[in-house]
């Protein structure tokens, strides 16, 4: 891949100044301290930003990415779509990635790019209990994987420039196809999410605000994602609705299969899911 030392690209625009994005700009800081980096958010994230140093310098409008030698999205995956259908208008040459937990749509978009704009799909798989740009920090991508989904007019030279870029931060830089990484994210990320949104909502409605104080740890431990927004789910629902379908008809048959331990011949269902549920537990946490 060739040397860190110097970095792949010396003017990089992050679209999307929250906890990935800005991570990214404080992390290219500290590997690079030379290295521009324009920021591109609404004006009281930029604002923070720019008092925060996460970025040089910055704007709201796409603008601002003048001159940059590698563009990232790191707004919501439906914005990162609409972004990328415009970046021709301001940017003659670049290579431009995403941090999207989604891949097939914004390929999709990226086919009517022009040849001097090369596309290389990108998710860093991390992320923190806390959003936005002031939980953004520079160790947020370190022993974590980064997918790269290369599309059409994805060149050799770009996944080589990124995957050093990833590299750098030492992130995991792996290659995946769009359709497996949509496939994997939905049983991976989107149904935990949508699974531990759903089981808050029932325990909450159910029991209420005299009954929450009595849960031990194990609710707060299961339901750490409840306080996720919705804003940047609706998009990933949106873009991924037939994988994240299935997945939740997956996890209705198992809870359907769970109901019958009420009755005794149900039981053997309980202590095979049980098994089952304890032996991938042991491979998670040993992977």
């Amino acid at each position: 891949m060739g040397s860190l030392s110097q970095p792949p690209f010396t003017r990089i625009a992050i679209v999307g100044v929250g906890l990935i994005g800005g991570s990214i700009a404080l992390a290219v800081k500290r590997r690079w301290p030379a290295v521009d980096v324009i920021g591109v958010d609404r004006p009281p994230v930029m604002e923070t930003a720019l008092r925060l140093h996460v970025v040089d310098r910055g704007g709201e409008t796409l603008e601002s990415l003048a001159g940059a030698e590698l563009v990232v999205l790191a707004a919501p995956v439906l914005q990162n779509a609409s972004a990328l259908q415009e970046l021709p208008q301001y940017l003659q040459r670049a290579v431009v990635t995403d941090v999207g937990s989604t891949k097939r749509s914004i390929l999709e978009v990226a086919r009517a790019l022009p040849p001097e704009l090369v596309f290389v799909g990108g998710h860093p798989l991390a992320g923190a209990a806390a959003g936005g740009v002031e939980a953004a920090r520079p160790d947020l991508f370190v022993d974590r994987p980064w997918l790269l989904t290369p599309g059409p007019s994805s060149t050799s030279e770009a996944i080589d420039a990124l995957s050093r870029f990833v590299a750098a931060f030492k992130a995991i830089p792996r290659m995946i196809g769009a359709a497996e990484h949509d496939h994997l994210l939905a049983y991976l990320s989107h149904l935990p999410q949508l699974t531990v949104t759903a089981l808050m909502h029932v325990v909450g409605h159910h029991v209420g605000e005299e009954g929450l104080p009595l849960a031990g740890r194990g609710l707060h431990d299961t339901t750490r994602l409840a306080s996720s927004p919705a804003s940047p789910w609706r998009d990933i629902v949106a873009s991924n609705g037939d994988n994240i379908t299935t997945a939740i008809d997956d996890l209705i048959l198992a809870l359907q299969q769970l109901k019958t331990a009420a009755r005794p011949e149900g039981m053997a269902d309980l202590e095979r899911m049980f098994m089952s549920a304890g032996r991938w537990k042991g491979v998670l946490e040993h992977s």
